[in-house]
């Protein structure tokens, strides 16, 4: 259970040094309180999603979430229209970033079982 204490620590860490309430960002990651609570407590592993939720909330990579070293952005090899819309969304405050991130979670979960609904289908084909 070590890495999840460790994450769930970075997690809490988080949230006190952005003054997050842990109500707040369960919320906003689409978590019970109670589910938030024994991960950073370490008592429940982060399912990948959460971490990928948590880590876009924060606006840290999922590695730095883990306990990686943090990439940085230009390393990235942003696009010059990626460099315009992060400088957009660092302008947002909470409630703007939130409905960004929720789009974009959404947009992607569609685009990925639209991927495996046609990887079914071609095996149905094939």
């Amino acid at each position: 259970m070590e890495d999840e204490t460790n994450i769930g620590q970075r997690i809490y860490d988080l949230r006190v040094e952005r003054d997050v309430q842990q109500g707040e960002l369960a919320e906003a990651v689409h978590l019970h309180q109670s589910v938030l609570n024994r991960i950073e407590k370490g008592t429940r592993p982060a399912r990948d999603r959460e971490v990928r939720d948590i880590a876009l909330y924060f606006g840290v990579s999922a590695d730095e979430l883990l306990g990686m070293p943090p990439r940085r952005t230009d390393d990235l090899r942003l696009t010059p229209i990626e460099r315009h819309l992060l400088e957009k969304f660092r302008f947002l405050d909470r409630r703007g970033q939130s409905m960004v991130r929720h789009t974009i979670e959404n947009e992607y979960d569609f685009l990925l079982d639209e991927q495996a609904a046609e990887r079914e289908q071609q095996k149905r084909d094939a």
